[in-house]
């Protein structure tokens, strides 16, 4: 495989740069101590690069990347005997090549987001873009769990599940916001927890 011409791997650079210096400036002043000059300067582009890049400081802040289905995960989840809240955690991606995610800046990114409400409503929004997906692969692994079970009954379950999976992910937020570190590994843990009580 061929890496990227120059230009896009630029592009993907200031990307980058651009998406650091609103982070870290949001860190530093809070969300409304920070205007795009300040983005600008901090990155060393200009304005004009900045909104090649970027409508509003807001979208600097979330990233580039919305949040996707993370399709090995999916087909992971599918045929999984684990518990299926728990294994639904692992079904969204926040980028889409996690190879490439700098674990400091999404965890930057997170607090800031998490502290904000404004933020936090349009990243919740964001995960809505997927909502549907989630629901329908939650389905299939229910209907091939529960294939007597009538199609409209596991829909509507798929689509509670999927709506208690929001709220684990909103209270991963929470946490990100307290600048506690929380995995996969600790949801895990307060889900196993948590489930049992439910019944």
């Amino acid at each position: 495989m061929s890496a990227s011409p120059p230009r896009r791997r630029d592009a993907l650079e200031t990307t980058a740069a651009i998406e650091r210096a609103a982070v870290d400036l949001a860190l530093e002043h809070g969300y409304d101590g920070v205007t795009v000059d300040m983005i600008c300067e901090r990155a060393g582009v200009s304005q004009r690069t900045f909104f090649n890049h970027f409508p509003t400081k807001d979208d600097a802040l979330l990233g580039s990347d919305a949040p996707a289905i993370d399709e090995s995960a999916a087909r992971e989840f599918l045929v999984s005997p684990g518990p299926l809240l728990v294994d639904a955690t692992r079904l969204i991606a926040y980028s889409r090549d996690p190879k490439q995610t700098d674990a400091a800046l999404f965890a930057a990114r997170m607090r800031v987001v998490a502290a904000t409400p404004a933020l936090f409503a349009r990243q919740m929004e964001r995960m809505l873009g997927v909502a549907d997906e989630v629901a329908g692969i939650v389905e299939l692994r229910l209907r091939a769990r529960y294939p007597k079970e009538p199609e409209r009954d596991l829909r509507a379950q798929a689509e509670v599940i999927t709506h208690m999976l929001a709220g684990v992910l909103r209270r991963r937020g929470e946490a990100w916001a307290r600048g506690e570190t929380v995995g996969p590994e600790d949801y895990d843990e307060l889900l196993a927890s948590v489930i049992p009580k439910l019944g």
